[in-house]
């Protein structure tokens, strides 16, 4: 059996260098943080629909629903 292989088409998102938060790719700052520091190289995603009940969202110390990157420019960000 061959190995399965993640998609290759990304999302349409573009990842903020400084907090991992992924932002719609025509967005000149992050919407999280303010930083003009977004980029096209980032892996994964986490989604937090609800940080109250979410035990993800509380070990990641969110308070607001939020979608993030993994992983940006070769960096952890969760």
């Amino acid at each position: 059996m061959p190995a399965r292989r993640a998609p290759s088409k990304k999302p349409p998102f573009k990842a903020c260098s400084d907090c991992g938060t992924l932002n719609p790719k025509d967005a000149q700052v992050c919407s999280n943080c303010g930083s003009p520091r977004l980029t096209d190289d980032w892996e994964g995603m986490i989604v937090i629909l609800d940080p109250s009940n979410s035990r993800v969202g509380a070990h990641v110390g969110l308070s607001k629903p939020i979608r993030k990157a993994i992983r940006v420019a070769g960096r952890i960000m969760v």
